[in-house]
């Protein structure tokens, strides 16, 4: 078996290259977790303050590209909206002043957004304070280009939703592109020439980059801004490239300074799409790993295939872009689609993390609140199953759905999501000995389901027509504690 160093997986990850991966994908299975990884106490420490039982949380793509919503004159973008500077070639000048010198999100209310996101289930707030286009949502002193002072809006919003979030009981988190930033010629962006090009054509032909420069310049200042006038509980960095650990250790030392408690995911030094595939004999899952970050962020629109060894994210979005889009190609995920990829998510033991690009009028897109409310009533109805649990005890996802635990272990949750047309499941890997089961939705009959147990093998009598057309979930009641993997 080879064995690399961290300088190594880094060089790796780096010549994988940055994507943009545009459609819903499923991990592949993999082997089994390895036992023996375990996440560093102080990261064990730090997320268990209230990551781990957060499971649900809002992802947020808005700024200066919302109002474009995916195409800028006659030219419409890719996947991602929110890269429409890139895609368009819009100087840096020209975007500065046609599209952030006309922002202005009128009817943004954050107490609004934040009661949509809660009443959906969601325990925290994610919100891009800078994406790739450098331009950020709050009022910093060390650029001017910002909602402040570029933008006629003038308001602060990630003060305003930090401060929503909070009286709200939410926590709060912000993104930050610290190697992306296409209004500085120094970021990484420009180490190759033709986007230095497109967005500062006029800069000399020979213009070489100073990432370090700008790092000193703009993203470090920026984020101890960010992490020390707003009160950040996570730190959500993006794009890494040309990021190395002692890069990254300048990041990482910035914001434990300030909130030694401040949560911060691997895009901080690895690239998303470096977390494919998770076998339990893969070198590149080191504890050494963890020395920059807490917690694995998976790559856009990812979904476990079953329990991971170490906590993840997965980044999902109720569309094919992350910044809101209505000129090309797009694609809604359906209600069912949406409860799957969350359940599926929390039983592999990570949190799901679903964005929604707000419209450039404040407003959160209406077809994101719709698919929010749907998943908000399904979880009102099944919470005991989601919030507070284990991941999956089961070494492969069943066929029929997926599971959570009890923290006490003594609590399986079925979540059924393939009705079994001879009205009976089968479960299998349960040597411990079941007391109860019954639907865990109110509004299902209450009666207790019958059932047959032998051996390891249940079989439960349900039939009839599902419950939930969407996800079903029995409460089965164990005599002792379902050891957790």
């Amino acid at each position: 078996m080879i064995r690399f160093s961290l300088l190594t997986t880094i060089a790796l990850a780096l010549a994988i290259g940055v994507p943009r991966q545009s459609k819903a994908e499923e991990l592949p299975p993999g082997s089994a977790p390895s036992p023996e990884f375990r996440h560093p106490p102080e990261n064990d420490a730090r997320l268990n303050k209230w990551f781990r039982d957060a499971k649900f949380g809002a992802f947020i793509h808005f700024g200066a590209y919302s109002a474009l919503a995916g195409k800028y004159k006659d030219t419409v973008g890719g996947h991602y909206a929110e890269w429409i500077q890139m895609d368009a070639g819009i100087p840096y000048e020209e975007y500065r002043k046609e599209v952030v010198g006309s922002f202005n999100p009128t009817e943004f209310d954050a107490e609004e957004w934040v009661k949509i996101f809660k009443d959906a289930g969601m325990r925290y707030v994610v919100i891009t304070a800078k994406h790739h286009d450098g331009f950020a949502l709050y009022d910093s002193a060390c650029s001017d280009y910002d909602v402040m002072d570029a933008s006629p809006f003038k308001r602060d919003i990630i003060k305003e939703l930090s401060e929503a979030c909070h009286r709200n009981g939410l926590k709060f988190g912000v993104y930050y592109s610290h190697a992306f930033d296409w209004s500085d010629p120094d970021s990484s962006t420009f180490f190759k020439p033709d986007p230095l090009k497109k967005i500062h054509p006029g800069l000399p032909a020979d213009h070489q980059p100073d990432f370090d420069a700008y790092i000193a310049r703009k993203a470090v200042p920026q984020t101890k801004e960010l992490v020390g006038n707003y009160g950040v509980d996570l730190v959500w960095f993006d794009t890494p490239q040309y990021v190395t650990p002692e890069r990254a250790r300048v990041f990482h030392d910035a914001v434990r300074t300030l909130n030694p408690d401040c949560v911060i995911n691997s895009r901080l030094l690895l690239m998303s799409r470096y977390f494919k595939n998770f076998g339990a004999d893969d070198p590149r899952f080191t504890k050494e790993l963890f020395g920059a970050f807490d917690y694995v962020s998976l790559g856009d629109k990812a979904v476990p295939p079953h329990q991971l060894p170490f906590t993840t994210e997965s980044p999902d979005s109720v569309s094919s872009s992350y910044g809101y889009k209505a000129h090309g190609e797009q694609k809604y995920h359906s209600h069912q689609e949406m409860i799957h990829r969350l359940v599926h998510t929390v039983c592999g033991g990570g949190n799901y993390l679903l964005n929604c690009g707000p419209m450039g009028n404040g407003k959160i897109d209406p077809k994101a609140v719709e698919l929010f409310a749907g998943l908000g009533a399904w979880i009102h109805d099944n919470s005991e199953a989601i919030y507070d649990t284990l991941p999956s005890p089961f070494p492969t996802r069943p066929s029929w759905g997926d599971a959570t635990l009890s923290k006490d272990g003594k609590t399986l949750f079925l979540h059924v999501m393939k009705w079994p047309k001879d009205g009976k499941l089968t479960v299998e890997g349960i040597a411990e000995k079941a007391l109860a089961a019954s639907f865990l939705s109110p509004k299902a009959p209450q009666a207790p389901l019958e059932f047959n147990q032998s051996g390891s093998t249940l079989t439960l009598a349900i039939s009839g027509e599902a419950v939930d057309q969407d996800c079903s979930v029995i409460k089965l009641s164990l005599e002792q504690p379902f050891p957790a993997t």
